[in-house]
């Protein structure tokens, strides 16, 4: 059973306000599980491209068995930082079930490990714009929202589709946390691991608790990163479709 904390008591903590000036600590936090090449060869190069410059990332191994470790320290950065978890998960063996849930665990260890001013969530197979961190911290401080979050393309691999995803109101399907930035005294709002008994992912799940306490969110209506649809993946069909209405949409507003 997952318990957030209350809202009203995080706004009243020391410090909460020094997040909105200056140029705060970042915490980049990604979760993986036996992709190492993936993470070195796309995630984190998108992170050591950034703009902004004052970040640490916080990768957390969901009972990585690759050389994932080896690889991260071959990049030689000190802000990076990698924990790997003794097991994977455990999660569901529903192939749709474990979808919803898989990471969990190793995303809430990232979170309470990050000790960044913000939060921003980053999958081990996607990438960013190089100003993803600071077109987003500048809207948070400027809005002086709690979360802050961007469009993000869809790379459909193996159907040479494209999609995308990010609007205003967020709403499940149209909202991931690869795509926002959150003040990181939230880090206390977990991700659910059950969440998809309510047919939620999890990132959704955490973002409608978050919605409904009264977390202030705002939207910057600007592509900020793509978002790798493997080929094959469960969730094809349904992005194809997805993209499909998309493009439709598209052409009848043009």
């Amino acid at each position: 059973m997952i318990h957030d904390p209350d809202l009203t008591s995080i706004r009243q903590q020391a410090g909460y306000e020094d997040a909105y000036e200056g140029s705060p600590l970042l915490s980049v936090c990604i979760y993986t599980y036996n992709r190492a090449a993936l993470l070195c060869e796309r995630a984190l190069p998108s992170v050591l491209r950034q703009t902004y410059e004052n970040w640490e990332a916080v990768i957390v191994g969901d009972g990585c068995t690759d050389d994932t470790a080896e690889r991260i320290a071959a990049l030689g950065d000190e802000r990076i930082r990698f924990y790997n978890r003794e097991q994977n998960g455990p999660y569901s063996a529903d192939p749709l079930e474990r979808s919803l849930a898989a990471g969990t665990f190793a995303a809430n260890e990232a979170f309470a490990r990050s000790r960044g001013g913000w939060i921003a969530c980053q999958n081990d197979d996607d990438d960013w714009t190089d100003d993803h961190l600071a077109v987003l911290l500048a809207e948070a401080q400027r809005t002086h929202a709690e979360l802050v979050y961007g469009r993000m393309r869809v790379a459909i691999h193996g159907t040479g589709e494209e999609s995308g995803f990010g609007s205003w109101p967020p709403s499940i399907g149209n909202f991931a946390f690869q795509g926002a930035l959150h003040h990181g005294d939230l880090r206390g709002y977990r991700v659910d691991s059950d969440a998809y008994k309510r047919g939620e992912p999890g990132d959704w799940n955490l973002a409608r608790r978050m919605l409904e306490a009264g977390v202030r969110f705002a939207f910057l209506p600007r592509d900020v990163g793509t978002y790798h649809l493997a080929e094959g993946h469960i969730h094809q069909a349904w992005w194809s479709e997805h993209a499909r209405h998309r493009k439709s949409g598209l052409r009848s507003e043009g």
